[in-house]
C-alpha cells in the first residue's frame, strides 16, 4: 500500500506546527513592542556625551505603565497600566513632544511634581539644593544661551496631580508651558491662545506695522483670529502666521517685546486668554503629575526650559540599553569602524546631581 496520505498529512502537520510556532513567536514579538519595550534612536546631540548621535536604544514601557489600548497616547485616550515607578530626578526618560512636534523626545528628569527649579547660568538648583551635570554631560558655550532668561531662569514650581492653576495669574513663560501642560492632558481637545494687546489701556484687536526686518511688507495683527495677516503693498498678496504655532516662550516673548516697541508711546500692555474648544479656560484641575526635563548637553538642548512641563500623560518609556551604535561621521563603506562596537550593551544610568556618581560600564 501506499504511504503518500500519511506523507501529506505529515507535511501539513509540519506545515501547521511551523505556523503555529511562527505565530506565537510574532504575537510576543507584538506584546513587547506595544507593552514592554521601545526602540529609540539618537538624531540629535542634546543628550552628549551620555548619548551620542547615531546610538540605538530599549526604553522600558512597561516601568512607567503602558497604555492600555495600543498608540492610544496619540488618539487621546489615556487608561494606562499600573506604574512599576514614576519618573523620578535623574531617570533618562522618553516622552511624546509637547508642543505642535508629534516626535519623541528623549531628556534627563531633573524635577518632579511639586518641585521648584531655578538655573543660575551653570547652576541648577532643585527645591534650593545644587544639581550636578550629569558625568558625561558637557557645556559647549561654558553654559551662555542666546537668551538671557535662559541663562538665569526664575524660580519655577512644577505642577502635580490636584493642584489649581488660574491662567490669567500667569506672567508669559508660565502661560506657555500651562498651554502646553493643558494639551497633553486634553490631547483630542483644540487648545488656543489669544494675545490680546492693550494701547493706553485700551483693546485694540488689530493693528498695522511693519514686519521687523522684511523691508516693506506691512502685517496686520488681528487678535480676534488670533494671527498675523501680512500684506506685500507692491503684490497685494497677502500671508497668515497663527501665534499659536509658537512652542518655545523665549521665542515668543522676543515677538511680543518687538510689537510692543512698536507702539512704544501708546502704553501698550499683552493680555493672554486660553480657550478651550472654543470655551475660555478661568481654572484648571490638574489631572495629572509633571516633570522638567533637560538635556545633559545643556548649551544645545531644546528642553523644558523653553516649552515647559512634560505631563506623565506623555511619559512613553523609562531609557535601558544601547543595542547597536554607528558613528555618523564614518561613511559606511568602512561599516566595521562606523560601528561604536565599545557601546553596544551599555546600560543608560539614573543620576540624580546629588548622590555619588554610579559606576559606568
Amino acid at each position: 500500500m501506499s504511504n503518500k496520505p500519511e506523507a501529506r498529512r505529515s507535511e501539513k502537520a509540519g506545515m501547521f506546527h511551523f505556523l503555529k510556532e511562527m505565530g506565537s513567536a510574532l504575537i510576543m514579538a507584538l506584546i513587547a513592542i506595544v507593552y514592554v519595550i521601545q526602540a529609540f534612536k539618537i538624531p540629535t546631540g542634546s543628550m552628549e556625551n551620555s548619548l551620542l548621535v547615531g546610538d540605538f536604544l530599549l526604553g522600558l514601557k512597561f516601568v512607567y505603565g503602558a497604555p492600555i489600548v495600543p498608540f492610544s497616547q496619540e488618539l487621546g485616550i489615556t487608561q494606562r497600566f499600573p506604574a512599576v515607578q514614576k519618573p523620578k530626578a535623574g531617570d533618562v526618560v522618553i516622552f511624546k513632544y509637547p508642543g505642535n512636534d508629534n516626535k519623541d523626545y528623549i531628556k534627563r528628569c531633573v524635577a518632579g511634581p511639586g518641585s521648584t527649579v531655578e538655573i543660575r547660568e551653570k547652576q541648577l538648583f532643585v527645591d534650593g539644593t545644587e544639581l550636578k551635570l550629569a558625568p558625561r554631560g558637557k557645556y559647549i558655550r561654558d553654559g551662555i544661551l542666546d537668551h538671557p532668561m535662559i541663562n538665569n531662569f526664575k524660580l519655577l514650581h512644577i505642577p502635580k496631580k490636584g493642584d489649581i492653576i488660574k491662567p490669567q495669574d500667569l506672567e508669559l513663560r508660565e502661560f506657555l508651558y500651562f498651554k502646553h501642560l493643558i494639551h497633553q492632558e486634553n490631547p483630542r481637545k483644540k487648545i488656543t491662545v489669544q494675545y490680546q494687546l492693550y494701547l493706553n489701556g485700551t483693546y485694540s484687536n488689530s493693528r498695522s506695522f511693519p514686519i521687523f526686518g522684511s523691508g516693506p511688507t506691512v502685517t496686520m495683527i488681528d487678535l480676534h483670529e488670533n494671527r498675523l495677516e501680512g500684506r506685500d503693498p507692491r503684490t497685494g498678496r497677502r500671508s497668515y502666521f497663527n501665534l499659536n504655532t509658537y512652542d518655545s516662550w523665549t521665542d515668543l516673548e522676543v515677538f511680543l517685546s518687538n510689537t510692543k516697541a512698536l507702539f512704544a508711546n501708546e502704553n501698550p500692555e499683552f493680555r493672554y486668554a486660553l480657550y478651550m474648544d472654543g470655551k475660555p479656560v478661568e481654572s484648571y484641575n490638574v489631572k495629572y503629575d509633571n516633570y522638567f526635563m533637560m538635556g545633559d548637553n545643556r548649551d544645545n538642548s531644546l528642553d523644558s526650559r523653553y516649552w515647559g512641563y512634560v505631563n506623565f500623560n506623555y511619559v512613553k518609556a523609562k531609557a535601558f540599553i544601547l543595542y547597536f551604535s554607528l558613528d555618523s561621521e564614518t561613511p559606511y563603506w568602512m561599516l566595521p569602524m562606523k560601528i561604536r562596537w565599545n557601546r553596544i550593551g551599555k546600560l543608560i544610568r539614573s543620576w540624580d546631581g546629588i548622590h555619588p556618581v554610579p559606576r559606568m560600564n
